[in-house]
């Protein structure tokens, strides 16, 4: 049987309605104005009940659109979407995981599931060393970087990827030696404040 539009959204309205009453949230009913005889013939729904709204060619809500509440929707969305973005970039330029964790959050799970779904990655481990050169010029950039957090690092991971790309030291070592000066200035203060 093919499902008309309108058959989808009953169904998807009346599996809300069930859901609601079984988790006990009776203020999204009243929000939706369902009464209390409604909530009781819904108590009694079954699955072989909604097989047959499959072929309705009509519903029985009224929707309204709450246009603050979409617009935020959308701005979440877009937002995650760039997430997903940033994070796509930072495993394919073979991004450590702290890198990940520290601005994104990332699960060791979730590190180990993206990198194994590309084929082109370094093995994680050490990272290649740069050069003595590499190395000065990373630290002249990177001193001059002024968008740092509380922590001392870079504030944003473009940073990051912009001082890999223009200087083409790995992403991982641009992370490994940016953090060692971290620790190493952090373990200064602490020393001249003790």
């Amino acid at each position: 049987m093919i499902k008309t539009k309108e058959a989808e959204l009953t169904s998807a309205v009346l599996m809300y309605a069930i859901r609601c009453i079984a988790e006990g949230d009776f203020a999204a009913l009243r929000q939706m104005q369902v009464g209390n005889r409604e909530i009781e013939a819904m108590k009694r729904i079954g699955i072989r009940d909604l097989y047959h709204t499959g072929s309705l060619r009509s519903h029985c809500v009224s929707i309204e659109l709450n246009r603050e509440v979409f617009w935020s929707m959308v701005r979440y969305m877009k937002d995650q979407s760039e997430i997903d973005d940033h994070v796509q970039v930072l495993i394919e330029r073979d991004a450590p995981f702290e890198m990940l964790r520290e601005f994104y959050g990332m699960s060791t799970r979730e590190y180990t599931r993206r990198r194994r779904e590309r084929d082109d990655l370094t093995n994680a481990g050490r990272p290649h060393e740069p050069t003595d050169e590499e190395a000065d010029r990373l630290w002249d950039e990177w001193k001059s970087m002024t968008d740092r957090d509380a922590n001392g690092r870079l504030s944003d991971v473009g940073s990051y990827i912009r001082l890999s790309k223009e200087l083409r030291i790995p992403l991982r070592s641009v992370w490994l030696l940016t953090e060692r000066w971290i620790a190493n200035d952090q373990e200064l203060s602490r020393s001249k404040s003790s």
